[in-house]
């Protein structure tokens, strides 16, 4: 079983988040079953930016989490004006993509979801995308991280996977379940999404 943890923080974008709850809740019912999803936060509720709450499963300030026991990070963006950006200078935040890089795990920022990654200190002389269409804003803050700015849709280096925006979440969510099954398993679960 794989089991892929995702970080959340106040204000993130839903459409960033639920294509990895919807694509890996499919493969349990019509794929290998082979895999979970676990939400965790360092809060008890999450405003998103557009109007709704979700209810972490884990609360990280509050509940020990065997990080040993996830195989993948995600973290889904959001957008500043809801208080995305917070989050991510909480050392507990912090301490959760270190450790996963520590582990050579696989991990995956969507849209402003990389920007954590850098504040984590993890993209020192490593490839990296985010938001495309935002006036070089976000580019430069991967430079003053140390990233290599790739302004592409979805790049991979090593560990790492970084995509540019809601759009890419659900390719990105895709291309790991193939990476935790195999191309057919994951066309199976396409189909039945309707793609």
């Amino acid at each position: 079983m794989k089991k892929i943890l995702i970080l959340i923080s106040q204000g993130i974008e839903i459409l960033e988040l639920s294509p990895f709850i919807d694509i890996f809740g499919w493969n349990m019912v019509v794929g290998k079953k082979n895999t979970t999803t676990t939400t965790t936060s360092i809060h008890d509720i999450i405003y998103c930016t557009w109007n709704l709450k979700i209810f972490p499963q884990l609360n990280l300030k509050k509940e020990n989490i065997d990080l040993e026991e996830y195989d993948a990070l995600v973290i889904p963006g959001g957008f500043g004006k809801a208080g995305f950006f917070n989050d991510m200078k909480d050392s507990t935040f912090k301490n959760v993509i270190q450790h996963f890089n520590e582990k050579n795990k696989i991990i995956i920022g969507v849209c402003t979801g990389v920007i954590p990654l850098g504040e984590a200190g993890i993209l020192k002389g490593r490839k990296a995308t985010t938001y495309l269409l935002d006036n070089e804003r976000y580019f430069s803050q991967l430079e003053k991280y140390g990233a290599i700015p790739i302004r592409e849709e979805i790049v991979e280096d090593e560990n790492i996977i970084t995509c540019s925006g809601p759009k890419n979440a659900l390719e990105t969510a895709f291309l790991l379940l193939e990476k935790f099954s195999d191309k057919e398993n994951c066309d199976i679960v396409k189909k039945n999404m309707c793609f």
